[in-house]
């Protein structure tokens, strides 16, 4: 694993719930002592936070405005192929004989996108290097998920990104050496606004084709109630509202 994805690893993780919740309330703890009202304050503070971002009502919150940037596709439109982010594999499955797959999350996208592909006929590009350290791409992963589970084959294997940029920037000289100009882009809709960012920065003309739409089940009053997988999601969701504060920044000063 290289450093600056060892470095993100550990800021998303002290960033992110349930770490930085607790560390509000572990602040406030240290600080009773000297300051009551401040340190309560603190604890009540990140309490609450954990709690209401463990109910699906409270995920929601930070899950809607980024599933609303995109609808579902409509049209295929001009596109000349599709590309598919990857999303991480799951190490040596025992059940598939060892090998490493793609990620519950990274099977929808390559589901969708295959569904996609025998729609249009358009030839596939999956993009995803080795973030982690190992010796098989996320990219070579989804190839053979692609091939194996859906009967759809990969044109393109894009395997040195470790980032999304990075995914953006690699697959596009890819593509224009073959004189792809128009893509589909599929990822999911929570990481969507921040791939379209960085895709639409190569110059490519890109129509996101979003999957995984979270906010159309029916509200239940379960929806109330804090559950871990809740809290998951809602992470998920804050950490690309991060991910794209940090784009702006980078933008900003010329990276």
């Amino acid at each position: 694993m290289s450093l600056p994805v060892l470095i993100s690893a550990i800021a998303s993780s002290l960033l992110l719930p349930p770490v930085s919740p607790l560390l509000l309330y572990l602040a406030g703890a240290w600080l009773r002592r000297r300051a009551p009202r401040t340190g309560l304050a603190l604890m009540l503070l990140g309490a609450t936070i954990l709690l209401v971002l463990s109910t699906r009502i409270g995920a929601l919150w930070l899950v809607r405005p980024l599933e609303a940037q995109y609808p579902p596709l409509a049209s295929p439109g001009q596109a000349q192929a599709i590309v598919i982010l990857g999303s991480g594999r799951m190490d040596q499955a025992p059940e598939y004989g060892g090998s490493d797959e793609s990620t519950p999350l990274g099977m929808k996208r390559l589901q969708y996108a295959a569904h996609l592909a025998r729609q249009t006929g358009l030839p596939i590009l999956v993009t995803g290097g080795s973030p982690d350290g190992s010796p098989q791409s996320e990219a070579a992963v989804m190839a053979r998920n692609l091939q194996r589970d859906f009967g759809v084959a990969v044109r393109w294997q894009e395997t040195r990104s470790d980032t999304t940029a990075e995914n953006a920037s690699y697959s596009a000289a890819m593509l224009r050496a073959e004189g792809v100009e128009r893509i589909l882009l599929v990822t999911d809709t929570l990481h969507m606004p921040r791939a379209m960012r960085v895709f639409t920065q190569t110059g490519l003309q890109v129509q996101a084709a979003p999957t995984l739409f979270l906010d159309r089940a029916r509200p239940r009053p379960t929806d109330y109630l804090p559950r871990a997988g809740n809290l998951d999601l809602a992470s998920y969701a804050l950490r690309e509202w991060i991910g794209q504060c940090w784009y702006r920044v980078r933008h900003a000063l010329g990276h």
